[in-house]
């Protein structure tokens, strides 16, 4: 008997979820940038903003007597200490919660033992610091800000400020027609500019932070569809225990009977691509120059789509995860190298699209010619007729000692799908932490909204403004900057998901790199739900504003 050793790398069970795992790495060196940016920016806002409400409160006990370092201290201790305790429950829920979601999806295909939990202190480290720096840093700067005043002027509230002439107004044709209460309402959009900026890009990150969800879920739900159904067609590939002879054409010939349409010789074996950077394995498949290989693998280019002409002598076409990992390019010359370290070298004739594994498509002349020896034919594609059962074709076909193994593309095809469910699992959580950063983005700003304007709320409930009126008024602007941070949004979405795209990179895996329209669609619509909820939330605090609110004004 033959002898053989086989590592972990030959295992397509190993070798799957490694891939895998290529993929949700690729992610999670990404997305965690994102979460802290949108994350230091609702820290900044509150503290900002907390800041500045207790600004008469800084000014009482700078004039009793306390020092600026006391003062700030007490800011600087509220700050810190919300920043700690909230990053060590997120770092602990994060590292329990988040690799739980992932292992339980990957056991839904795989056999894998309980999961160890490992704590990074590095990460740790690096979240405290940026959560610090987020929360105490603006504090202190706000801090700073405000005591330069001294004790009389810092209890006094700051003058609002001037009106202005947006320019809207300059616009005659579009401001003339607006209704008195939306003029006020972009004017306040415009005027504020400072919230203006924060809510803009609080929203635009949220939904990018959407877009890009979706977008990695576009990008790779449908690659084994796209393999199966539109490059590789053959129904069924069978290999040969030895190299065809006319005794097997014969018994194939006799097995496919009406059953099967067309079947076709080829050779496949495994060969090295030799570049300068790496040496890297691949599939060859050869067939003769007689023969046509498009019933069975259809050769898209990778740019026009157009189905490729398959290579002449001293040709090859090249699949185009290796030509663009390498940088190859129509008509390079390069070298292809067997077990026995012989070299080929072919002029790259085509580049085709492909998303899993790599492959070389030569004819078997070109083989022959270029190594020396014969083409040794041991591979059959077969299509089979409308209505044929093809697992009881391989069945048949397994009988005959001639006939080494038989498999069926759907059931590749089913494979593969099934590995790819199980990431979106992963990809529905990034989705709905991104919905909930969201929330929390639109929720902080609206809040401080409603605060800044508390005065101004309840002078038009004292003119007579009815609930919804008053509600419309506030909640109106918000709509607006989600408008407009949505629309932002969509950009910076792509932006993201073609970055994040290229993180994650899988070997023999190429992904259909896009954003479809209705992720787009998906990503405005939850944004503007968000907002929606929010205003309605928040309109049980424009309720509770007391009326005589409106008294308080500036000397």
């Amino acid at each position: 008997p033959d002898s053989f050793i086989l590592g972990r790398e030959t295992n397509i069970g190993y070798v799957c979820m490694e891939n895998d795992s290529s993929i949700v790495d690729g992610i999670a060196n990404v997305f965690p940038v994102f979460f802290y940016a949108v994350a230091a920016l609702v820290c900044m806002t509150t503290m900002n903003r907390m800041i500045e409400e207790q600004r008469t409160q800084i000014g009482v006990l700078k004039a009793l007597g306390y020092s600026e370092v006391s003062i700030m201290g007490k800011y600087l201790f509220y700050s810190g200490t919300a920043a700690i305790s909230g990053c060590l429950f997120g770092y602990f829920f994060g590292t329990w919660f988040f690799p739980l979601v992932i292992w339980f999806a990957y056991s839904s295909m795989y056999d894998v033992a309980d999961i160890a939990y490992v704590f990074d202190a590095g990460v740790l480290i690096f979240s405290l610091v940026v959560s610090i720096l987020c929360s105490m840093g603006v504090t202190f700067v706000s801090c700073k800000n405000e005591l330069t005043e001294v004790a009389a002027e810092l209890m006094r509230p700051k003058a609002p400020k001037a009106g202005k002439r947006i320019f809207l107004e300059y616009i005659p044709f579009i401001w003339k027609p607006m209704k008195f209460l939306h003029k006020v309402s972009y004017r306040n959009v415009f005027r504020y500019k400072k919230r203006f900026f924060m809510m803009v890009i609080g929203i635009s990150g949220c939904t990018g932070l959407l877009v890009t969800g979706f977008g990695v879920q576009d990008s790779i739900a449908n690659i084994a569809n796209d393999q199966y159904d539109r490059i590789q067609v053959v129904d069924i590939n069978v290999m040969l225990a030895d190299e065809v002879t006319e005794a097997t054409e014969r018994l194939i010939e006799n097995i496919a009977g009406d059953r099967v349409t067309e079947y076709a010789y080829v050779m496949e074996k495994s060969i090295d691509l030799v570049t300068d950077e790496a040496v890297k394995s691949l599939s060859l498949v050869a067939i003769d120059e007689s023969e046509d290989i498009s019933p069975y693998v259809i050769l898209p280019d990778e740019r026009t789509g157009e189905v490729l002409e398959y290579p002449g002598e001293g040709e090859c076409i090249l699949t185009d995860k290796l030509a663009n990992t390498y940088d190859l390019q129509v008509g390079d010359t390069i070298v292809f190298r067997d077990e026995d370290n012989h070299e080929m070298e072919l002029k790259l004739s085509g580049i085709a699209e492909n998303y899993l594994y790599n492959f070389v498509y030569i004819t078997t002349q070109t083989y022959e010619k270029c190594l020396g020896e014969k083409a040794e034919i041991k591979t059959i594609y077969m299509n089979l007729a409308e209505g044929v059962d093809p697992h009881q074709m391989t069945a048949d076909l397994m009988k005959e000692d001639e006939i080494a193994s038989a498999s069926v593309s759907s059931d590749a095809k089913n494979r593969f799908s099934s590995m790819i469910e199980s990431l979106d699992l992963l990809v529905v959580v990034v989705i709905i932490c991104a919905g909930f950063l969201a929330f929390i983005v639109l929720y902080n700003l609206t809040n401080i909204n409603i605060t800044e304007r508390i005065r101004e709320i309840a002078t038009i409930k004292v003119l007579g403004f009815y609930k919804n009126e008053t509600a419309s008024y506030v909640f109106r602007e918000n709509l607006i900057l989600t408008a407009f941070g949505a629309i932002l949004g969509l950009g910076l979405g792509k932006l993201f998901h073609a970055f994040v795209m290229t993180q994650v990179q899988v070997d023999q895996v190429s992904f259909d790199v896009r954003v479809l329209p209705r992720s787009y669609l998906f990503s405005i619509a939850l944004t503007f739900v968000f907002a929606l909820v929010i205003n309605l939330f928040m309109t049980g605090k424009l309720e509770k504003v007391s009326m005589t609110e409106s008294l308080k004004s500036v000397d």
